[in-house]
């Protein structure tokens, strides 16, 4: 917490004498190392916090033996009377297991008196400030990309479709170049409103904390599907898929991730592009290999093309058809990095987690 000098604790400890021991850590060589002023106010309850403007403070401290409650019930009352201050307990008892409960339950730190000292007491200080601050912009975030995804949803989504029906109309009604420039209206609502889709996938996943709702998926049946869409942009196009009878964790957006490296196999390799794709089973990942028989991707080029934005030279899409890619996989816990072919061209290496 870089030039944070001054600290300002909320104390919730019903035994004078332990607080009086917390002010002398504060006011100890060792607490001064770390911080020029801690300012203290000490409360001896529960309903007492009810009484205290908490927005003013940087952290609580909280015995979990009080008149009112004992225990982590303490902690659970406190978490919701101060949700967006961060608690540290402290505790008379060395129980490890308590210790875990608490901080699985909303506390940052959790320190037997008996072993405090000006030092530790304002590390966990700082650290749960850190921590805390790093948690609500993490949250700040997530309220952004919801609100961006509602826009997307609610505006561009439901424009772009007016415009397609719109444009699907005039293809039956004109001819000649009339009905062409039509035409080409609805092919490129169809490609936003796949882009919009995608993107939203994004932020979804995103804004739930980089996770998403994991199912047990059949790799043969998914890459079959995928598979489908580079079939359909060439009749040259050959994939050989041998995948079969493994299961991974994944979600429905798993056909739209492979879907994307076989199309990218088509618009950079070629229309009359041959896709090799094998399967192994690595302890508790299933490792994918999609390998093309194209020109390849240069070694300095490979991790490059999963950034935001970046595409090849020939490509004519957005460029977000690999982030889409790399993000989707990253958010199952799995990774994905690019090799040299057997045939000389690109080979994209995905490691996905293995369904029990």
């Amino acid at each position: 917490m870089a030039g944070t000098t001054h600290l300002s604790v909320l104390l919730v400890e019903d035994n004078p004498g332990d607080a009086k021991l917390v002010e002398h850590h504060f006011d100890s060589s060792d607490a001064t190392y770390f911080v020029d002023d801690v300012e203290l106010t000490h409360i001896e309850s529960l309903g007492a916090v009810a009484d205290v403007e908490t927005e003013g403070y940087d952290v609580l401290l909280l015995d979990l033996g009080l008149p009112e409650s004992t225990g982590l019930e303490t902690l659970d009352r406190a978490t919701e009377m101060v949700s967006d201050l961060p608690i540290i307990v402290l505790t008379g008892m060395q129980d490890r297991r308590k210790s875990m409960d608490a901080i699985e339950r909303g506390a940052q730190d959790y320190l037997p008196k008996s072993e405090l000292d000006g030092d530790r007491l304002v590390r966990a200080l700082r650290y749960a400030v850190v921590r805390s601050r790093q948690q609500r912009a993490l949250r700040r975030r997530r309220d952004q990309m919801e609100f961006f995804n509602s826009i997307l949803q609610h505006d561009m989504l439901n424009g772009m479709n007016v415009i397609r029906s719109r444009a699907e109309l005039l293809t039956e009604t004109l001819d000649g170049d009339d009905q062409e420039y039509a035409e080409t209206v609805v092919d490129w609502s169809d490609d936003i409103i796949d882009l919009t889709e995608k993107v939203r996938s994004v932020l979804k996943t995103l804004s739930e904390d980089g996770m998403t709702e994991m199912e047990r998926r059949d790799l043969g049946e998914v890459l079959d599907e995928a598979a489908d869409r580079a079939r359909s942009m060439s009749d040259e196009c050959t994939v050989d898929n041998h995948v079969m009878g493994i299961q991974v964790e994944a979600d429905e957006l798993l056909e739209d991730v492979f879907g994307n490296l076989f199309t990218n196999a088509v618009e950079h390799a070629g229309e009359d592009v041959t896709i090799d794709v094998t399967a192994t089973i690595e302890d508790v990942v299933v490792r994918v290999r999609i390998a093309d028989d194209g020109s390849g991707i240069p070694p300095d080029q490979r991790r490059r093309v999963f950034e935001r934005g970046k595409k090849g030279s020939g490509s004519s899409g957005t460029g977000f058809g690999l982030y889409f890619v790399d993000s989707m996989i990253e958010s199952y816990g799995g990774n994905i990095w690019i090799e040299e072919s057997d045939a000389g061209g690109a080979a994209f290496v995905v490691d996905l987690p293995r369904a029990e």
